[in-house]
């Protein structure tokens, strides 16, 4: 009976992955039918998808989703996922460089899913291709494009292999995505818009910070942007505070921009302790450690220099 048992189970097994299998070859076939829209052929090299025409593009966008909604751990090995990987990436870039705001909104979120459930190993070659179209709409006037956009490029500077970091550098600094992440920070200090926009720029910003020393100097020096992350620093809830805290701990990997935070170094070294506090969400504090730690080491190299020799 155990036996019996045993390869009924066997049974369902093989017949929900060969279900899930038939549901993958589905939803792929109606994606190459809608990606067949767009096919365009010259130079008797490659294909590349173009396509101006709104619906075909929100056509192709829907089944792009819909293809990445059926996958998951127990499928990601599938050949048909790998296999359409280079034709996703090249209707999402074409679809973002166009700018047809109708779409937009839906093309970033699908970018963010594709990067979410796809494998780093699969999409690694191919995510420099997403920097600068992405880049370039991070100060899209639709919060849902910008959003999506600095979410997206959170997670793939974050997965980023050591040796494309320079490449990258070249492109954001050619795209002036720094500056354009400290100009919508700004915006927000005087502004109405959500909590979320400003976690997601000041997220991304932080990332770039660590990952990339060239981009510290513009950002401590920038004496609005500062004066603004202060006072909000002090008068916002929860999230925002770990946000700040998270983009300070950036900025203090650089020694002067470490002495710009403790100009103010009192109030700053209370609000650390306070968000320390058991009353704060671990986020929070975890960004307050963190922080600390940078400007106790900065504290240290200022007071060992300043400090007379003992042969003096």
């Amino acid at each position: 009976m155990r036996s019996a048992a045993k390869q009924g189970g066997g049974g369902r097994g093989g017949g929900a992955t060969e279900s899930n299998s038939r549901h993958i070859q589905t939803l792929h076939r109606r994606l190459l039918e809608a990606l067949k829209l767009g096919h365009r052929c010259y130079d008797d090299k490659e294909a590349k998808w173009q396509c101006t025409d709104i619906e075909i593009q929100r056509h192709v966008l829907r089944s792009i989703a819909s293809f990445l909604t059926c996958i998951s751990g127990d499928n990601l090995k599938h050949p048909l996922v790998k296999d359409s990987v280079a034709d996703m990436l090249g209707a999402l870039v074409w679809i973002l460089q166009q700018r047809s705001e109708a779409v937009l909104g839906l093309a970033g979120n699908v970018v963010v899913k594709l990067i979410r459930v796809m494998p780093n190993s699969i999409l690694q070659s191919y995510l420099l291709e997403l920097v600068h179209p992405l880049s370039s709409l991070l100060s899209s006037l639709q919060l849902e494009v910008s959003i999506s956009c600095a979410t997206a490029l959170g997670m793939i500077f974050s997965n980023l292999i050591v040796k494309r970091e320079k490449r990258v550098w070249e492109m954001l600094v050619e795209a002036e995505i720094v500056s354009h992440l400290t100009n919508n920070l700004r915006e927000f200090s005087c502004g109405t818009m959500p909590i979320e926009y400003f976690q997601e720029m000041a997220s991304l910003l932080s990332i770039i910070l660590h990952q990339w020393p060239a981009s510290r100097y513009s950002v401590w020096n920038d004496v609005e942007l500062m004066e603004a992350l202060q006072l909000m620093l002090v008068n916002s809830d929860f999230p925002v505070k770990a946000t700040i805290l998270k983009l300070y701990s950036g900025i203090a990997l650089c020694a002067h921009g470490s002495k710009k935070l403790l100009e103010e170094e009192e109030a700053l070294l209370q609000l650390i302790v306070l968000c320390m506090g058991r009353s704060y969400p671990p986020s929070s504090r975890i960004e307050a450690f963190r922080l600390a730690r940078y400007l106790a080491l900065i504290i240290c190299q200022l007071n060992s220099t300043s400090t007379p020799s003992m042969s003096s």
